[in-house]
């Protein structure tokens, strides 16, 4: 009788056994898990940050155009200012020259009448 106990014994220490192994096994499985859950959750914080960081500079990048824009805004209107007092002091040149001219002109006229009437 004594070797169908023993055979129950041995089959129950393989079970024991097996299950042991299966058990460390899942402990193993269980702190791969857990370590790239951890890393998973510190990339999700770190992307998050960058995602922060990221909005924040587009945040000053778009004020940064916004004012820029404005800058250039300015800067056309005063080309347009200096545009427009070129363009009159061309046209008061102008004026002047054709003033100049008649006034060399009745010069000269009068030159020649002084020069006849003498």
């Amino acid at each position: 009788g004594d070797g169908a106990f023993d055979q129950v014994i041995n089959s129950i220490q393989k079970m024991i056994f097996l299950l042991m192994n299966e058990q460390k096994e899942e402990n193993e499985h269980k702190q791969w898990c857990d370590l790239e859950i951890s890393k998973t959750e510190s990339s999700i914080k770190d992307k998050g940050e960058k995602i922060d960081e990221l909005t924040l500079k587009i945040d000053d990048d778009q004020a940064r155009a916004a004012k820029l824009n404005e800058e250039v805004k300015a800067a056309d209107e005063m080309v347009g200012k200096v545009t427009a007092h070129m363009n009159e002091a061309t046209e008061i040149r102008e004026i002047g020259k054709k003033e100049n001219k008649l006034a060399v002109k009745d010069a000269e006229d009068a030159q020649t009448a002084l020069a006849n009437a003498i």
